[in-house]
């Protein structure tokens, strides 16, 4: 996963002009928004927004193709990392922007591929999505009828999607917990 940073830094520096500490301070924040942008989705039940975006990164191959720049969570997870980026780091909303529009499509590739290799076919589905979070439908049923659902659900996604705010350590299993990996 060590290449994928690199490949994230690389092309940050090379179409936004920033240095390598300075694009090294992006991929923390873009971990957050990715975090928070799919939690929430989760937490409010948009599980086919999670599932379009998703196939979105992957059909466009880590780029900005396959429609996932029009995407609506897409959207809103790099709104919050422009949001960000001139907040914490002080980078001016233009450069923001194109950060976004770089970093956002090759981390969204990556867990893309990941929840398609947790399937049993080619495509992204409930099921291999399921899978990534290591939850099975009777579990999330009886988790229903117990009222713990939601709760249960949300603390497999923050598995998944590793403790951003744990940077410099090991971001925990589940599919960002590896792909927290690639950012070290």
């Amino acid at each position: 996963m060590d290449a994928v940073k690199g490949q994230v830094v690389s092309a940050i520096t090379e179409k936004t002009g920033l240095n390598v500490g300075q694009a090294e301070q992006v991929l923390p924040l873009a971990q957050e928004s990715v975090t928070e942008g799919i939690m929430g989705a989760v937490s409010g039940g948009n599980v086919d927004g999670i599932l379009g975006m998703l196939t979105s990164a992957v059909s466009g191959g880590g780029d900005a193709g396959g429609g996932l720049l029009q995407n609506m969570m897409y959207k809103g997870i790099a709104g919050n990392l422009v949001s960000k980026l001139t907040g914490s780091l002080g980078i001016d909303s233009g450069i923001a922007g194109t950060l976004s529009s770089v970093a956002l499509p090759m981390i969204m590739n990556k867990i893309g591929g990941a929840t398609q290799a947790a399937g049993d076919t080619d495509g992204i589905d409930a099921g291999s999505m399921m899978s990534a979070l290591g939850l099975d439908a009777g579990g999330l049923l009886s988790g229903l009828a117990g009222g713990g659902a939601a709760g249960d659900l949300l603390g497999k996604a923050a598995d998944m999607l590793g403790d951003a705010g744990d940077k410099g350590k090991d971001a925990g299993g589940g599919l960002l917990g590896k792909s927290g990996g690639m950012f070290k």
